[in-house]
């Protein structure tokens, strides 16, 4: 479990005890950093002036690690809702390090995840989530299954919304043949 800057507040506040925290601490004060070291939590310093995000480097520290599966809380919206690192935090799922493991974001409604041809992947979203199928760095060619608005090799073409909010039928199945597919699984919207 790694938190990352601030985030190890945040992870202290859910209970799940960290292994590591990673950052250049400027959203961690110095005193909850000790804190955090004194209770065995190794710290992975890096300097504010630096050429990839906090998150970044906590995704490589796993993957270092010999994580086989990365689950990155929280990571959409933070930095004071700034969308330049929200953009770069999703643009990590395209991390060639993240395309190794499985990797996934977080946040309060949903899970995200980079989809790379060839591939076919099986949800567990319930009947009337939200799904959303974003194509990344250009087109991609899909199948779909146990959608609202299934897709038989058809191009989703990138700068066009025609994927966004697809319902699920209960266990969506998911093919990309060609191209990069954001997958995106939301709650249910009658919730």
């Amino acid at each position: 479990m790694i938190g990352v800057d601030g985030g190890a507040r945040a992870a202290a506040a859910l209970g799940l005890a960290l292994d590591l925290i990673v950052g250049d601490f400027d959203t961690l004060r110095a005193d909850e950093v000790d804190a955090l070291e004194a209770q065995g939590v190794r710290v992975l310093r890096s300097p504010h002036d630096k050429d990839a995000t906090d998150t970044e480097l906590a995704l490589i520290a796993a993957c270092d690690a010999g994580a086989v599966r990365a689950e990155i809380l929280g990571a959409l919206g933070a930095s004071g809702g700034r969308s330049d690192h929200s953009l770069g935090t999703i643009a990590l799922l395209a991390h060639p390090r993240a395309r190794a493991i499985d990797c996934s974001l977080l946040d309060a409604t949903s899970r995200t995840r980079l989809l790379t041809a060839p591939a076919r992947f099986a949800s567990d979203c319930a009947a009337g989530a939200v799904l959303s199928l974003i194509p990344w760095g250009g087109g991609a060619l899909v199948s779909t299954e146990r959608l609202r608005w299934p897709l038989q090799r058809e191009r989703l073409h990138e700068g066009s919304t025609r994927g966004l909010s697809n319902e699920s039928l209960g266990a969506p199945f998911i093919e990309v043949h060609e191209g990069a597919l954001l997958v995106s699984e939301g709650p249910d919207p009658r919730a």
